[in-house]
C-alpha cells in the first residue's frame, strides 16, 4: 500500500476490463448506417457491399469500405463516416452519364434536372447517352425534359449492361410509350416510367435467360405481355 504498487495494479485491472469492454461490447458495434446520394442503387444494397453493418467500430477500416464500394459500377465516388457509439454515414456519387436528347434531329444538351441548354455543336462521343425523342417536338433552352424520363434512361444505361448484360442499341422516349430500349436484334422492350423498375427488370432478366423469343415487350402494367409476331401476344 505504502509503495502504490496495489493501487497501480487495481487502476491496471480496470482500464483492461473498460477497454475489453469497449471492443467487444456490441455497443461499440455498427447498428446505424444512413446512406446518402442513391437514386438508381437502394439503400440496403449500398450498406452491404460497404460490409460495416454488426462489425465493432474500432476495427472498421473507412478507406477499406470505401473501395469495396468503388468496385460497383454505378458508384463514382465514396466516402463513409462513423459516429460514437455504433452510427457511420455512407455518402456515394452515382455514376451519371452525359445525356443528350435527340429531337428531330438535332441533339440537345440537358443538365441533371432535365433542362435544355443548347443544341450540341459536336458530336456526341463513345460515353455519352443519346435518347431519342419521337414526339417530333421542337426543344429550344430553357424547355424542361420529364424528370422521371430523365432518371430512367439513366438508370438503364448503367443497369442493364451491369445487372442483365444487355447492351442497348439505343435507348428512347415516346409521348405514348414512354421510356423504351432497342436490342442489337431489333427488339423493342417498354418501360414505360421508373415506378416498379426492379420488377420490370426481373421479368426483362428471366426471359433473357430463358432464352424467350420476342420482338415486343411492354412492361408497364401489372401484366406484362410480350409479342413474337405483330398478331400474337403472350404473358410472361
Amino acid at each position: 500500500m505504502a509503495s502504490g504498487r496495489l493501487l497501480s495494479l487495481l487502476i491496471f485491472l480496470a482500464s483492461v476490463g473498460a477497454l475489453g469492454y469497449l471492443l467487444t461490447s456490441g455497443r461499440y458495434s455498427i447498428q446505424r448506417v444512413t446512406v446518402a446520394g442513391a437514386s438508381a442503387l437502394k439503400a440496403d444494397q449500398v450498406i452491404a457491399e460497404a460490409g460495416i453493418l454488426g462489425r465493432p467500430i474500432w476495427f472498421v477500416g473507412a478507406a477499406a469500405a470505401e473501395a469495396r464500394l468503388r468496385t460497383n459500377p454505378y458508384v463514382e465516388s465514396a466516402q463513409v463516416r462513423f459516429a460514437l457509439p455504433d452510427q457511420a454515414t455512407i455518402t456515394v456519387v452515382e455514376r451519371r452519364p452525359e445525356v443528350r436528347w435527340q429531337a428531330g434531329g438535332v441533339q440537345y444538351l440537358v443538365d441533371g434536372r432535365g433542362q435544355v441548354l443548347a443544341a450540341a455543336q459536336e458530336p456526341a462521343s463513345a460515353d455519352v447517352l443519346v435518347v431519342i425523342d419521337k414526339s417530333n417536338a421542337e426543344l429550344k433552352p430553357g424547355d424542361q425534359i420529364d424528370p422521371d424520363a430523365l432518371g430512367l434512361t439513366r438508370a438503364l444505361a448503367l443497369r442493364l449492361p451491369a445487372e442483365l448484360s444487355f447492351a442497348p442499341a439505343q435507348i428512347g422516349w415516346d409521348f405514348g410509350i414512354g421510356v423504351y430500349v432497342r436490342s442489337q436484334a431489333g427488339q423493342t422492350i417498354v418501360f414505360g416510367q421508373s415506378k416498379q423498375l426492379d420488377q420490370k427488370l426481373a421479368i426483362f432478366r428471366a426471359l433473357l435467360r430463358d432464352q424467350t423469343q420476342f420482338t415486343y415487350l411492354d412492361l408497364r402494367s401489372s401484366n406484362p405481355f410480350y409479342q413474337n409476331q405483330p398478331q400474337a401476344a403472350s404473358q410472361p
